[in-house]
């Protein structure tokens, strides 16, 4: 009688070992393959910029695409158009001269300023067939037109200036754009949208 319940005795306790040795093991192989997650892991390899940069190319037509669009949202009272032909910015509106429509048309020379900014150099500026002296008109329209606040314009030196880096995209004021090439000989406009 004794043998039978040393043998049950014996068998629990190996049962148990077994059991308890199988819970080692695993907790032991738990460790090694699943270790604990350290800081570095969740440090970047290389140095990480301040700012994340994306590049957007475009050509000729599809920025006049974007401005025809945005055009017609602006709804204003003076129709007028903006487009990129050939080598250069044209701006066509009308004026209104002893009860006539006149056309008028300013002609620009686009460049990229080292900061990002649009630089737009007039080169001509006609009324009807008449040229008009660039920086004596561009002096008028400083101080006839209510422009947007990132519009500059720079009557002596001929000169408007497109502040796109200062342009407000969202509320938080995390998302700005540079210009980097706007050669219009080579079709080739590309920006760079930033997110700080």
């Amino acid at each position: 009688m004794m043998k039978r319940n040393d043998s049950w005795k014996i068998a629990f306790l190996s049962l148990l070992g077994l059991v308890i040795v199988s819970i080692v093991v695993v907790f032991m192989l738990f460790q090694r393959y699943f270790p604990e997650v350290e800081e570095h892991h969740f440090s970047p390899k290389e140095p990480v910029e301040e700012e994340a940069t994306f590049l957007i190319q475009t050509n000729k037509s599809r920025l006049n695409a974007f401005l025809s669009l945005k055009i017609e949202e602006d709804a204003s009272d003076i129709p007028y158009i903006v487009e990129l032909i050939d080598d250069r910015v044209q701006f066509r509106s009308a004026f209104r001269v002893l009860g006539q429509e006149v056309p008028v048309t300013i002609n620009f020379l686009p460049s990229v300023a080292p900061n990002g900014d649009l630089l737009l150099e007039v080169t001509t500026f006609s009324l009807g067939i008449l040229q008009l002296p660039v920086d004596q008109v561009m002096q008028l329209l400083s101080n006839w037109l209510e422009l947007a606040e990132w519009i500059v314009i720079y009557p002596s030196e001929k000169m408007v200036e497109v502040k796109v880096t200062e342009i407000e995209v969202d509320e938080t004021d995390s998302m700005k754009f540079r210009f980097v090439t706007f050669d219009l000989d080579q079709d080739r406009i590309e920006l760079e949208m930033i997110f700080k």
